[in-house]
């Protein structure tokens, strides 16, 4: 699973998870189950609309003694604690008050270090406030909104949308440039989408606009038989 549709599960999960519990957890902090490496993905994140923070870890023990782990700590201190297993891996999740931690065990060989990825949710029931504002940036129409990401870094903020449509790639790309041109964005670049793994694979279309102090850029890519589209625009501040 990508870093993206982890944090639209994640968001899933927020929401499925809110009212269960209502213990005295004050901060978001707590360390069910201690890494030998940590690296940060991303500390001051909104995603959908929730502030969060995201970890990749590095853990000695195997997923079994890693879920063993996560599940006596909350055990201890009477917080729900949930495991499931599917084709990205184990997936373990616990909500402490308003804090919700989800962690990702992707699949190991045997013998090998275990991977994950976590993410811990602060669930305030106030209001988010983006620093791109939904009216700044228009998503391609008729569009399903999987994922909304914003992070928060010195001199820049940058929002990330997953937007599944129907449809063929490379005409949902040529809608949504001539939509953002009538808006008055101008085209950067226009081209085919390679893929990452330095294939000379075409994954989609990409699209490049800028308007004012904000550049969006633009992947549609098929997705059996259909577009997913990630939209990434960035302000400078």
């Amino acid at each position: 699973m990508n870093t993206a549709r982890f944090v639209a599960l994640c968001g899933w999960l927020t929401g499925a998870l809110i009212p269960a519990h209502t213990a005295a957890a004050t901060s978001c902090d707590r360390q069910p189950v201690k890494p030998e490496r940590v690296q940060i993905l991303g500390l001051d994140m909104l995603v959908n609309g929730v502030p969060t923070s995201v970890y990749g870890l590095e853990f000695a023990e195997s997923p079994e003694q890693v879920s063993d782990e996560f599940r006596a700590f909350w055990t201890r201190d009477a917080v729900p604690a949930k495991g499931q297993r599917g084709p990205s891996g184990l997936l373990l999740t616990a909500l402490d008050d308003t804090c919700h931690y989800v962690l990702l065990l992707a699949p190991q060989p045997r013998g090998a270090h275990t991977k994950g990825v976590m993410s811990v949710m602060r669930l305030t029931g106030g209001a988010t406030r983006h620093l791109i504002p939904d009216s700044a940036v228009p998503l391609p129409q008729g569009g399903n909104t999987v994922s909304d990401v914003e992070s928060h870094d010195p001199g820049q903020t940058g929002r990330t949308w997953i937007v599944d449509i129907g449809g063929d790639p490379a005409a949902n790309a040529q809608r949504y440039s001539s939509l953002l041109t009538q808006q008055g964005w101008s085209t950067v670049a226009q081209a085919p989408a390679y893929r990452l793994d330095g294939s000379p694979r075409v994954q989609g279309n990409a699209v490049a606009l800028q308007r004012g102090a904000d550049r969006l850029d633009a992947v549609f890519s098929d997705r059996n038989g259909q577009t997913e589209a990630v939209v990434h625009a960035t302000r400078s501040r």
